[in-house]
């Protein structure tokens, strides 16, 4: 790839990240890059398509690194747990990138073309951790273990975007936060939702 064109995708993701969409101008972009004005309108043509190509490269290579379930070895419970693990330490590296889509969900709602690109990439964050519940919860006898699955992941999505958007102010680092206490409630909630012993009325 065009190495100007990453030098203001670089830039722009730690400054969007940092001070939120709204607050950075094109001008502070190129001059974290070093790069021209004219460089920002050839590659991307205005801010919006600065975040647009910020957000997908961003996704693309968290995704890329994110193993799938059939890539992990071990039971449900091992794969689960690795999972959290990486998954603690991918976002934890590209913090800024994170920060961004949770100040985007917080502040850009009423912009369509942004929400189209965050609510595509919640998606795929979505369905990729339900694989992983729902493994547990089957292995584990919990009755529709699908929808228990599809019920966790969006807890599973809100409290990440709460833990990136806090940065850790309250004493949790993000990779603790992701890979021990998410990866802890999801479990206990699932193994909350096992049937007990049948008794006999």
């Amino acid at each position: 790839m065009d190495t100007s064109r990453n030098q203001i995708l670089d830039a722009a993701e730690h400054l969007f990240g940092t001070h939120g969409y709204a607050n950075v101008s094109i001008h502070q972009v190129c001059a974290a890059s070093g790069l021209p004005v004219g460089s920002v309108y050839h590659h991307f043509g205005s801010k919006a398509g600065v975040l647009r190509a910020v957000l997908q490269r961003g996704m693309r290579s968290f995704f890329d690194e994110l193993p799938w379930f059939d890539d992990l070895e071990g039971s449900p419970f091992d794969r689960l747990a690795a999972h959290y693990a990486i998954a603690g330490d991918l976002i934890a590296k590209r913090l800024s990138l994170f920060r961004l889509f949770a100040s985007l969900q917080l502040h850009q709602a009423e912009n369509e073309e942004v929400q189209s690109i965050v609510d595509a990439s919640v998606q795929r964050g979505y369905e990729r951790v339900v694989v992983f519940i729902e493994a547990v919860a089957d292995c584990c006898g919990v009755r529709d273990s699908l929808e228990c699955a599809r019920e966790l992941a969006t807890l599973n999505m809100v409290f990440t975007t709460g833990l990136v958007a806090s940065g850790g102010s309250a004493g949790i680092d993000i990779r603790t936060g992701i890979g021990r206490h998410l990866h802890r409630l999801i479990l206990a909630s699932i193994l909350d939702r096992v049937p007990g012993p049948q008794t006999d009325g």
